[in-house]
């Protein structure tokens, strides 16, 4: 039984219709989840004409990226609601079912915390919680924080916000490759478990903040085993930059930030001109929240939220910087 609040795609409809000749008796409800009465009817329906129900897969998910500061209630509430209300209500709704499993469709999200991406962490969150609540209570739960699956799915569907996660060291798999590890965590006694890949040193680069943090610790242990000769963080850049003059030390910083920000705004460093805006090159407010983070990592220095915004450009943004490294390096 399919519950989804629209008629399925013809993709989907597709592979149900390859079930049913398959001689799967497959049914399709249109239905939100988080409509509670709603719900009831349908499960209503279902326990009527069908054998009983053993089991729940909840996977609803919806995004809405946005930075804290410029968070709206409504685009809390849109991530929300299908996550933490769809949930509760299929929890409350099944208490009487006799069910085997109760499978909830995290995201690593909730695990690792993707800038811009606080109410989805928080949606998901809410699912690892009430897997370990239904625990308590002695029923069945699971709860997995996947990772971008590559052919379905959120990231599938936007093919920067894939590539973007790849860049910052989080991979993607394949939902066949998803199943045969649901199958295999069904066996086990974890309550939340995170299944996603990650390149702990290309993570650390994109997100310097979180090698601080003890949740990270043994990655970062392991980031740095990986490759021993390899000062971490900005040793290597920083050191070239503080052995460099003025003049050199500006040309090493305009060819790092071009480095970076292409990486960040997918686009060959030879495109991104000194004088360009980056504005005009497509930078938004999560990509300059993650090129702030990578400028940190390279020059070895907090950096204020809105520089990118002060100087928008190649030229002017290696200039400040070089200007701020300057005053450190008296400091020493």
């Amino acid at each position: 039984v399919l519950l989804g609040r629209s008629a399925p795609r013809p993709d989907a409809a597709r592979r149900v219709a390859a079930l049913r000749a398959a001689g799967v008796r497959v049914e399709t409800l249109r239905c939100d989840v988080a409509d509670e009465a709603r719900l009831r009817s349908a499960l209503d329906e279902v326990r009527a004409e069908l054998p009983p129900l053993r089991g729940v897969v909840h996977a609803a998910g919806l995004l809405d990226d946005a930075t804290i500061g410029t968070l709206t209630e409504r685009q809390l509430d849109t991530v929300l609601r299908p996550k933490t209300e769809g949930a509760h209500c299929l929890d409350r709704v099944t208490a009487a079912d006799p069910l085997d499993l109760f499978v909830l469709f995290s995201s690593a999200a909730a695990l690792v915390g993707n800038a811009g991406q606080a109410a989805y962490a928080a949606a998901n969150a809410a699912l690892d919680a009430l897997a370990e609540l239904r625990r308590l209570r002695g029923r069945p739960a699971l709860s997995v924080q996947w990772g971008p699956f590559t052919d379905v799915g959120l990231a599938a569907t936007d093919d920067r916000r894939g590539a973007r996660l790849a860049e910052r060291g989080m991979g993607g798999f394949p939902t066949a490759e998803a199943w045969t590890a649901l199958v295999r965590l069904l066996t086990s006694e974890e309550t939340v478990v995170g299944y996603v890949p990650i390149d702990p040193r290309r993570w650390f680069d994109a997100n310097p903040d979180t090698a601080a943090l003890t949740s990270w610790s043994r990655l970062h242990a392991a980031a740095r085993e990986e490759s021993p000769g390899t000062p971490a963080g900005d040793g290597a850049f920083r050191a070239r930059l503080l052995e460099a003059d003025r003049g050199g030390r500006v040309e090493l910083a305009q060819e790092k930030v071009r480095e970076l920000a292409g990486r960040v705004l997918r686009l060959d460093p030879d495109g991104v001109e000194p004088d360009s805006p980056f504005k005009a090159l497509g930078l938004d407010s999560l990509m300059s929240l993650e090129l702030r983070n990578r400028l940190e990592a390279a020059f070895g220095m907090k950096l204020s939220p809105t520089l990118l915004w002060a100087y928008g450009n190649t030229k002017a943004l290696a200039g400040a910087l070089c200007d701020q490294l300057a005053p450190a390096e008296e400091s020493h």
